[in-house]
C-alpha cells in the first residue's frame, strides 16, 4: 500500500470526493464507507453533490479539479488497476489520499453483500467480444438479481464476476442509501454503431420516494 492509499478498514470520519458513475461498484463503496460510524453516515446522507467535468487530458483535468475542492480523500469504486493505475497517478504528488474500500477483495464477497442489502440494479451495457450477443440480450435491460448473477454471469468464461474488466456495466436504481428510487418506465436494447456494445437506452424514467 503506497502513502496515496488508506486502508480500506479505516472508520475514521473523512471529507471526501467520490468518483461516482452511478453503476453497482461506485454505489457500493458509497454504501461502504458511509455505513461504517454513525456520525459519519448522517454526515454523508448530509453532503452536496457536484458534476465535475473531466476534459483533455484528462489526468491533469482530474488532479486539479479534486485538488480545487480542498478534500483529503478521493473515494472509488476500483477493484483491480485496470486504468495502468490512473487514479495513483491522479492523487500522486498531491494531499489526497485515495479511498477504496473495494480494492481487490473476492467478487462473490461484493456482490454478496449488494444482494444482502437489496440493491436493486439495472445491467445497462454488454461488450460482446467479452460476452455473446445470446447471453447479452438476456442481461442488458434486465436487473441484476442473484438468480441471474448465478446463473448467467458465472458460468461465463474468463468474465469477471463484478465487470472490472469492462465485461458490462450497470445503473443502480435503488438503495439503502437513497432516499427516493428510480422507475425505468420505457427503454430498449441496442447494438452500438461499430458493433461491439449491446446497450438499454432509457426513454422514460421517474424519480418516486421510497
Amino acid at each position: 500500500m503506497d502513502k496515496n492509499t488508506i486502508d480500506s478498514n479505516d472508520t475514521e470520519p473523512k471529507e471526501v470526493c467520490l468518483s461516482f458513475t452511478g453503476g453497482k461498484d461506485s454505489t457500493l463503496t458509497l454504501h461502504l464507507i458511509s455505513a461504517q460510524p454513525s456520525k459519519y453516515k448522517a454526515k454523508a446522507l448530509s453532503l452536496p453533490h457536484s458534476f465535475l467535468p473531466v476534459t483533455p487530458p484528462y489526468l491533469e483535468s482530474y488532479r486539479s479539479l479534486i485538488i480545487s475542492r480542498n478534500v483529503p480523500y478521493l473515494a472509488t469504486g476500483d477493484i483491480l488497476d485496470v486504468c495502468n493505475q490512473f487514479m495513483d497517478r491522479v492523487v500522486e504528488n498531491t494531499n489526497v489520499k485515495l479511498l477504496r474500500p473495494l480494492w481487490e477483495r473476492d467478487r462473490n464477497e461484493l456482490m454478496n453483500i449488494i444482494f444482502l442489502n437489496n440493491f436493486e440494479i439495472l445491467i445497462t451495457c454488454v461488450n460482446l467480444n467479452k460476452i455473446n450477443e445470446n447471453v447479452a440480450r438476456k442481461m442488458v435491460g434486465s436487473m441484476l438479481t442473484r438468480e441471474l448473477y448465478e446463473n448467467i454471469i458465472l458460468k461465463q468464461n474468463n468474465v469477471d464476476a463484478c465487470g472490472e474488466m469492462g465485461e458490462y456495466h450497470s445503473m443502480v436504481l435503488n438503495a439503502p442509501l437513497f432516499k427516493k428510487k428510480i422507475i425505468i418506465k420505457k427503454g430498449e436494447q441496442k447494438l452500438s454503431d461499430d458493433g461491439n456494445f449491446l446497450y438499454f437506452t432509457i426513454d422514460d424514467c421517474e424519480i418516486i420516494d421510497k
